[in-house]
């Protein structure tokens, strides 16, 4: 068996560049089946790297790999640089603009089959925010994220605003909008910098 697994874990290394986690070779091996009643498709060995290609997630998410998806047109993604990385939940037709959605570390979702994974796709739904909102900047980034927020956000604040030395952050730097308006582009930012949040924008 342990012969089996480290075949795998090569196999699947010089196809796609990146050590599959342990998480995942517990699911390939058999070891971690995934349960029946989770709506989610986790690749095998001999397809994740065509997934990965079709997919183009070395251009467009170099830093991630696409390990499966919930039959929705979600993909479940791990970053490739940790162990036991979180699964992340990306459309897979917003594979680099949106940060997607994290729903537990890969090796606790191996361990109860992926059923969680429904509950978590239907909390972020309900997350989407509905009413107006206000977008905050929650942290100094550089200039060059700055300059990006300014633009994307289509700010008018001035950029010497942004970076004077006296600025406060948590910055509000939008109010009083709709979140479908500036989903894709907080989603871009955040994907880069993590830097931008969103709350229930409250009439006073």
């Amino acid at each position: 068996m342990d012969d089996d697994r480290e075949s795998i874990a090569k196999q699947v290394e010089a196809q796609v560049g990146v050590r599959p986690p342990e998480a995942l070779l517990d699911v390939w091996t058999g070891e971690r089946p995934v349960d029946a009643a989770a709506d989610v498709s986790v690749y095998g060995p001999d397809e994740i790297a065509e997934r990965n290609l079709t997919y183009e997630i070395s251009d467009y998410a170099p830093d991630l790999l696409l390990i499966g998806d919930d039959g929705g047109g979600d993909g479940l993604f791990v970053a490739t640089n940790d162990p036991d990385p979180e699964v992340v939940l990306i459309g897979l037709g917003a594979v680099g603009t949106s940060d997607g959605t994290r729903v537990g570390r890969l090796s606790g979702l191996v361990a109860e089959g992926f059923r969680s994974i429904n509950s978590a796709e239907d909390v972020r739904d309900a997350a989407t925010p509905t009413g107006p909102i206000d977008v905050l900047v929650t942290h100094r980034p550089g200039v060059k994220a700055l300059v990006e927020i300014r633009k994307l956000l289509h700010l008018s604040v001035p950029i010497s605003a942004l970076t004077a030395a006296d600025a406060h952050y948590p910055m509000v730097v939008l109010t009083d909008v709709y979140h479908g308006r500036y989903a894709e582009a907080i989603n871009q930012v955040n994907l880069r910098h993590q830097c931008l949040a969103v709350r229930p924008h409250v009439t006073a």
